[in-house]
C-alpha cells in the first residue's frame, strides 16, 4: 500500500469523524439538548469529574421528580448538575451525590435549566482542552491541514475518469 493511499484513508477517517461528531452535536442542540462539562466531583461516583452531561432544556420544571438529576444555575450563573432530593411548593431541594449537605439554594422555575439525559465519562476533558486558546489553534490547524491535503491528494476516481474521457 502506498504512503499516499494511507494518508488518504487517514484523511477520510478523520474527516468522517469530525463531520459525524459535529452533526450529532448540531442535531442535539437543535432538539434543545445542550452538552456541558462537569468540573467538580460533587456527583461522584455517579457522574465523574470530566464527564460531559447532556441536558434536555425542553424538560419541564413541573415534570421533575425526586431522584432526577437536574441542571440549574447558581446565583453567580454557574451551571450545576445535582440530584433532586425533595420537592415542595417553594422549589426543588438538590444535593450532590458526593456531598454531605443539601444545597443551600432552592431550584425554582427561574433558575432551572433542564434534566440530565445522559453523560459520557472523561470526554469533557477533551472538550475543555479544545476550548483553550491552544486547543482552538490546534483545531483550526487540523481542519486547514485536512482541507489542504484533501485538495492536494484529491479523488483518484475523478482523475481516472477525466483521463479516460468519461
Amino acid at each position: 500500500m502506498k504512503i499516499i493511499e494511507v494518508i488518504k484513508k487517514i484523511i477520510n477517517v478523520l474527516t468522517t469523524i469530525i463531520i459525524l461528531i459535529g452533526s450529532i452535536f448540531l442535531i442535539l442542540y437543535i432538539c434543545g439538548i445542550i452538552p456541558y462539562v462537569v468540573l467538580s466531583g460533587s456527583m461522584e461516583p455517579s457522574i465523574e469529574t470530566g464527564s460531559i452531561c447532556f441536558i434536555n432544556k425542553n424538560a419541564k420544571y413541573e415534570s421533575v421528580k425526586e431522584k432526577d438529576v437536574i441542571a440549574f444555575k447558581m446565583n453567580d450563573g454557574t451551571l450545576v448538575t445535582h440530584r433532586a432530593v425533595k420537592i415542595d411548593e417553594n422549589g426543588i431541594v438538590t444535593k450532590g451525590d458526593n456531598n454531605k449537605d443539601e444545597d443551600s439554594n432552592l431550584v425554582t422555575n427561574k433558575n432551572y435549566v433542564g434534566k440530565n439525559l445522559f453523560w459520557i465519562p472523561k470526554v469533557g476533558y477533551v472538550v475543555k482542552t479544545f476550548q483553550t486558546t491552544t486547543g482552538k489553534i490546534i483545531s483550526i490547524t487540523l481542519i486547514v491541514v485536512l482541507l489542504i491535503t484533501g485538495f492536494l491528494f484529491g479523488d483518484d476516481k475523478k482523475k481516472e475518469k477525466k483521463e479516460k474521457g468519461e
